[in-house]
């Protein structure tokens, strides 16, 4: 018996020990103009803004429910609560970073990767509300004194971290429809380089969505002069052809 319960006690310690070394980070982005509210387990998460991150959820099951705030009412609407955007039962491994990316539309795409304690870090420098990365009025992803695409126009590009989140979360989409819808909804928020679209063109699979996304890419990026580099990742001479075109005949 004693053997019994100094084994159950040591695989105590072992599982609370691997979960202390192995985080678990759940975070809700959004790229909606339109603020958002996230409810876990039934109980409301007073953190608000373009990213809310939580820290301090044990690994297992939990209840994730994300409202958008409903522009057709006043405020959140009748229920306080706004449009139902997500509710499902979502699993919380150790050691994972999972991100649910909400799109300008209210769509929610699911990424999920090992825990990285440099995203972590940055997360105080440049990801707060009044940060350099996605507050309103940090110096990237804002609405009113950003260096990005938001009501003031023109401005910098995403930066190495913010790009390589987009990335890889355009990576992990199945499908060319999906990965264009993704960028279709972020791009209009964030202005890129040409080095940088041709990466996320290169995601792709077929031609015609390569086309298509490098068309619709043009209007965010900072160094159009660059952009003939976007030629090299199309397979077709007609491909390459109809985006000269493009770039040659637009206009902001």
């Amino acid at each position: 018996m004693k053997q019994i319960f100094t084994l159950s006690a040591f695989l105590l310690f072992a599982l609370v020990g691997f979960a202390f070394r192995n985080p678990s980070i759940v975070t809700i982005t959004s790229m909606s103009p339109a603020p958002v509210r996230v409810v876990i387990n039934g109980q409301p998460v007073n953190e608000q803004g373009p990213m809310i991150r939580l820290a301090d959820l044990q690994p297992g099951s939990h209840r994730i429910q994300i409202y958008m705030q409903d522009r057709f009412n006043n405020g959140w609407g009748n229920n306080q609560q706004g449009r139902l955007l997500f509710n499902q039962l979502v699993q919380v491994r150790p050691g994972m970073h999972l991100d649910l990316l909400i799109n300008r539309f209210g769509r929610v795409f699911r990424d999920e990767q090992p825990y990285d304690a440099r995203f972590d870090q940055q997360w105080g420098n440049g990801w707060g509300n009044n940060g350099n990365g996605w507050g309103n009025n940090g110096n990237g992803w804002g609405n009113n004194n950003g260096n990005g695409w938001g009501n003031n126009g023109w401005g910098q590009p995403m930066n190495d971290t913010q790009f390589e989140q987009l990335r890889q979360t355009v990576r992990r989409e199945s499908f060319d429809d999906n990965k264009l819808t993704l960028l279709q909804s972020v791009l209009p928020n964030n202005a890129v380089t040409s080095q940088q679209v041709k990466e996320l063109v290169q995601l792709f699979s077929f031609e015609k969505n390569k086309l298509e996304l490098a068309r619709f890419a043009f209007r965010y990026t900072v160094d159009r002069g660059n952009y003939f580099i976007i030629n090299e990742v199309l397979s077709f001479n007609s491909s390459k052809q109809e985006l000269n075109r493009y770039v040659a005949n637009f206009r902001d």
